[in-house]
């Protein structure tokens, strides 16, 4: 039997599910499953940037302590300099 490029007339017109795939529509469950995944890696992704936030608190206090030391440096410098003149 030759093929005439058309379907045969015993095939129904496929579902509008089927044609919406078609054309790369999605219906409503694969949008909601779509969010929810990506709600969840976004999760992930911040409770990885909280980590790291946390981990460097100690650090930034420790450059804040340090600035404090200088700005008093600086600020008793001339006292100490008139004292020793």
């Amino acid at each position: 039997m030759a093929s005439t490029g058309t379907p045969p007339l015993t095939e129904g017109k496929p579902s509008t599910e089927e044609s919406h795939r078609e054309k790369g529509e999605m219906n409503i469950m694969d949008v909601l499953a779509k969010l929810e995944k990506h709600e969840a890696e976004c999760t992930l992704r911040y409770q990885r940037i909280d980590e790291k936030l946390s981990g460097q608190k100690l650090s930034m206090k420790a450059l804040d302590v340090k600035i404090w030391g200088l700005a008093v440096l600086i600020i008793i410098a001339p006292m100490v300099h008139k004292f020793l003149a």
